[in-house]
């Protein structure tokens, strides 16, 4: 395990030890789904996995663009689908985007053991069970995770600022493709694709590979704490991702994103 991803491999002996997890497939779909609907959209990896549909967890004000949801909306969820807070979860989509959103948004209501599937599902299809066993692990891995703190989680009044009170140095970083921040962006933002963070499976690069994309950029790690964006704040989980595993002070993310500071900005 890196942070909280977790490999196909050890995701496969997790499950052949029968260890008490839940696995939950990340969809995103506004129409209402029936029973075989979940199964139609529902990538099999597992015999007993759970779907998880991104807009069931999203805030239904308008115009605001897929926030983060009240406490109660996620409460309700979450006693519906009967998700608790000690039974380690490990999300999965296609490859990792939606289940990255997914993962912020239960370790910000204070999940700790949640994860996601290095790679997603294409990864699990083509992974060898046998990887794992040169690790040689006979009892059940302990899960480790944190909670997203509330400053975790900025709004536009902080990215109104170039400098903390401390006088360290902040990036806001927009983890959209290229052709998306020409045709608009938050001032002074840098734009490092998502697919930057990624191997050519899929998977998240190494340790190494990641500081580097941040160097090659100009951002210093030790000094600049950077603020996630992309459209919405879904893609901007996925740099969340990297920069727990590179253990920087904060993840933190714009909720909303482009979007919000859109609708902010034409208010004025």
């Amino acid at each position: 395990m890196r942070g909280s991803l977790i490999s196909a491999p050890f995701l496969g002996y997790l499950l052949k030890l029968q260890a008490k997890i839940r696995v939950a497939n990340v969809i995103m779909t506004e129409q209402p789904l029936t029973k075989e609907g979940n199964a139609e959209m529902s990538q099999k990896l597992c015999a007993n996995q759970s779907v998880v549909n991104l807009c069931d967890i999203t805030a239904q004000l308008k115009p605001a663009a897929r926030l983060l949801p009240q406490q109660q909306l996620f409460d309700q969820f979450v006693k519906e689908n009967q998700f608790d807070l000690q039974t380690p979860i490990v999300f999965f989509d296609e490859h990792i985007h939606f289940a990255a959103r997914a993962w912020f948004t239960f370790r910000y209501f204070g999940f700790k053991n949640v994860f996601v599937l290095d790679g997603g599902y294409s990864k699990w299809k083509n992974h060898q069970p046998a990887e794992f066993q040169e690790h040689n692990i006979q009892d059940q891995p302990r899960f480790q995770g944190r909670i997203v703190s509330t400053s975790e989680v900025s709004r536009i009044s902080q990215l109104k600022h170039s400098n903390d009170p401390n006088g360290e140095e902040w990036a806001i970083v927009d983890t959209r493709d290229s052709n998306r921040f020409k045709k608009g962006s938050i001032p002074g933002s840098i734009n490092i694709e998502f697919s930057e963070y990624l191997n050519r499976d899929k998977t998240m690069k190494s340790d190494e590979d990641l500081r580097q994309v941040y160097q090659k950029n100009g951002i210093d790690l030790n000094k600049t704490r950077i603020i996630n964006t992309c459209q919405t704040g879904k893609l901007a989980c996925i740099a969340t991702i990297a920069q727990e595993i590179l253990k920087t002070k904060q993840q933190i993310l714009y909720d909303g994103s482009w979007e919000d500071w859109k609708l902010e900005n034409h208010k004025k």
